[in-house]
């Protein structure tokens, strides 16, 4: 679980990393570097639901977390897995349709749109890394 809280962390550095080469005009490299910090997220999340699943499902990861009750807890988690989810699914979807995009014209009419929803995923990113780290935290009770 440890290993998937840092791969989450990591993820918002990496991309902005790759925005600060997209504004460079270095496109090869801003796909290049979201494609591989894309791979290992989904990569992550899929070891979190197997670590999830094989543990007795999604509240045997806090079951024994002083907050296990508590609805601030609660509202955290839930706050944690939408963001998370409408980042994933935006992010995937920006960046099967920049591929598309990307061989044809660049940049071109969907530039807008794919730097606006670039910056929907980095913000999502963060978000996702901050409350992770929250229930994290809580999980293990050291907050």
């Amino acid at each position: 679980m440890t290993t998937v809280l840092i791969v989450t962390l990591v993820a918002p550095i990496y991309s902005y990393y790759a925005i600060k080469k997209a504004r460079q005009k270095d496109f090869k490299t801003h796909k290049k570097i979201q494609t591989i910090v894309y791979a290992f997220c989904i990569a992550a999340v899929l070891v979190l639901e197997l670590l999830i699943r094989f543990s007795g499902g999604s509240g045997s990861m806090f079951k024994d977390s002083s907050h296990a009750d508590n609805p601030v807890f609660k509202t955290i988690l839930i706050a944690h897995i939408i963001g998370a989810v409408l980042t994933y699914i935006v992010w995937t979807f920006l960046i099967i349709k920049s591929r598309r995009k990307f061989q044809k014209t660049l940049p071109g009419k969907f530039s807008v749109t794919h730097k606006r929803l670039g910056i929907f995923v980095f913000i999502g990113l963060i978000y996702t890394g901050v409350t992770a780290l929250i229930v994290y935290l809580m999980t293990l009770d050291f907050i």
